[in-house]
């Protein structure tokens, strides 16, 4: 006879519970086309799904448990992979409370599975501070998956007390990363009052170019930014940028990719003036520019 584990039986039983209880929440979202993805009811009448595979579409039908509603797009925001999807119809929320994680925790990853609601259990593998996306949006802590998200992406990461950590997301070179509940809950605010969160705007159209020795800064930047081309009546036009200038730094940071440009241009530094340090015609110049709000491409 096979022994039995009483430890094993009871952290089955408590996960089946926690996917179970998250039916409530756990939304399917299917588009015109028959796209079918995840998302969180995150407020009676807003449903959260990760922006990055969010087809277009004009209307969404939306299913949280037995219900079933039409919704619409109230707004995305590629910087922080949040988009809301307004529903037609307010769906009794339920979701948890926001949960703190550590690294060597469990997860619960789930997603919407026809009517139905899947599950990928995981450790955290990593966590850390506050980092910035590419697109320039805050991500309020770095968590990390050891498990690959599939069809769960968009979906809510619960932790083991049943509280949300976040949604799950694909990042680069394919880590399993969670978007804190607090980033989530602060983009779902702003974009269904003004369906975009604005960012910082220079106008530019760039690519990364090596640098001749003469004109490196320091031995460790070997890669400047080329403006290949400047938006009329744009913020860098005003400040005098044309095109073929190589940006170095902007506001004193060495700037090589351009990660390290978008970074600067958060939703605060709108109004805001930065120095951006070029190379034009073989010399370094520094022009200052006003930083205007503009729409994430």
């Amino acid at each position: 006879m096979v022994a039995t584990s009483p430890i094993l039986s009871q952290l089955s039983d408590a996960l089946s519970a926690l996917a179970s209880g998250a039916r409530a929440f756990v939304a399917g979202v299917r588009t015109e086309s028959g796209h079918q993805l995840s998302g969180v009811l995150w407020k009676p009448g807003a449903v959260v799904v990760s922006e990055q595979i969010l087809p277009d579409s004009a209307e969404f039908e939306v299913r949280v448990a037995d219900a079933s509603v039409k919704a619409k797009l109230a707004g995305r925001d590629q910087g922080t992979n949040v988009a809301v999807l307004r529903l037609e119809r307010d769906l009794p929320a339920a979701l948890p409370g926001f949960a703190e994680t550590r690294v060597g925790a469990l997860a619960l990853a789930l997603g919407a599975a026809s009517e139905a609601v899947s599950a990928r259990l995981a450790m955290v593998r990593l966590t850390g501070g506050a980092w910035e996306s590419l697109a320039g949006g805050t991500i309020d802590r770095r968590i990390v998956l050891d498990t690959a998200i599939r069809s769960e992406e968009g979906g809510p990461v619960l932790a083991a007390d049943g509280n949300i950590l976040g949604i799950s997301t694909r990042g680069a070179r394919w880590q399993s990363l969670v978007i804190p509940a607090s980033t989530v809950d602060r983009a779902v605010g702003v974009l269904l009052d003004k369906g975009t969160v604005e960012r910082g705007w220079l106008g530019v159209a760039l690519r990364p170019v090596a640098l001749p020795e003469s004109l490196r800064p320091d031995a460790g930047q070997r890669i400047g930014l080329m403006v290949m081309e400047v938006a009329g009546d744009s913020p860098a036009q005003k400040a005098g940028i044309v095109a073929g200038d190589i940006i170095l730094s902007a506001g004193g940071k060495t700037v090589s990719r351009f990660g390290g440009l978008t970074r600067q241009l958060g939703p605060g530094s709108i109004g805001k003036t930065i120095g951006l340090t070029v190379v034009r015609a073989g010399a370094v110049v520094t022009a200052n520019v006003m930083i205007e709000a503009g729409k994430p491409a």
